[in-house]
């Protein structure tokens, strides 16, 4: 197994060019899309940040918990090892598939990726494609139209998905996330802190579910900002000691929800 991930990576070539198919979809009642979800099979393949600043492994991680919790209560999940496991050749291949899905999606903001995310984005896009106002807005236009991953891509995703016996990978990318504006963010704050000042969160993500087989992708996205609704509710439930890792639990709770919400709603009819 070791092998075959290493000729996964060895293989890889940052030339990959898009096969985009303009699908027209349909929304369907909540019910029924969740009448159809009996027995599909989801891995939860990563929750990463690819966002301009690098969120701390212990928000991450939580956010990954609190995923898999709300998909069990409609799918049946697979779910990898901890995020804090060392770095191995089949995390490092979930990384590019995910990588490369937000680099071909109509959601990708150049300006918004760090540092690794627009190299890759660079290598396989050129950067000259993310600068070109015509094509950039031809391509917003298209955003939630369900689109294909590229030949080399979808192979490595069938053989995962093989591997872990599931019909769709989920991923989900933590764009953006902000406890306070005026003093800073998250990415400085230990999640017990409780120097709250400016009492505002706010959390961007987007998330791709792939059917492994044909290596279709629907792109969904949320942006939530709470301000005084989130502290009212947070007193009420932790009194005046509430921290960091409450607000941002908080809001990351109703995010999963949602995302859920819209792949019984919408994602998995797009992925068909």
């Amino acid at each position: 197994m070791k092998k075959f991930f290493s000729y996964l990576l060895s293989t890889l070539h940052y030339s990959l060019i898009p096969i985009l198919a303009v699908i027209i979809f349909w929304n369907v009642p909540a019910e029924a899309a969740f009448e159809s979800s009996g027995g599909a099979r989801i891995l939860l393949a990563e929750v990463a940040s690819y966002g301009q600043y690098q969120l701390k492994p212990e928000f991450m991680e939580n956010f990954y918990d609190i995923i898999n919790d709300k998909l069990q209560a409609h799918f049946e999940v697979e779910t990898r090892m901890t995020l804090l496991d060392e770095e191995n050749d089949e995390a490092e291949v979930f990384s590019l598939i995910h990588m490369d899905v937000i680099a071909h999606s109509r959601l990708y903001r150049r300006e918004l990726a760090n540092v690794k995310m627009t190299r890759y984005g660079d290598s396989v896009m050129g950067k000259d494609y993310y600068q070109d106002e015509i094509e950039t807005e031809a391509r917003r236009k298209l955003e939630g139209t369900p689109y294909y991953l590229t030949p080399k891509i979808s192979y490595y995703v069938k053989k995962l998905g093989e591997k872990y016996d599931v019909d769709y990978m989920l991923f989900c990318n933590v764009r953006d996330a902000d406890v306070w504006r005026k003093t800073g963010g998250i990415f400085g704050a230990s999640p017990d802190s409780d120097d709250l000042r400016g009492k505002r969160v706010q959390v961007e993500m987007e998330y791709f579910l792939i059917n492994v087989k044909s290596g279709k992708v629907f792109e969904g996205q949320n942006s939530d900002k709470r301000t005084s609704l989130t502290v009212n509710v947070l007193i009420g439930e932790y009194g005046n000691n509430y921290t960091v890792g409450d607000m941002i639990n908080y809001v990351l709770n109703d995010q999963a929800d949602k995302l859920v919400k819209n792949i019984l709603r919408r994602g998995l009819q797009a992925v068909i």
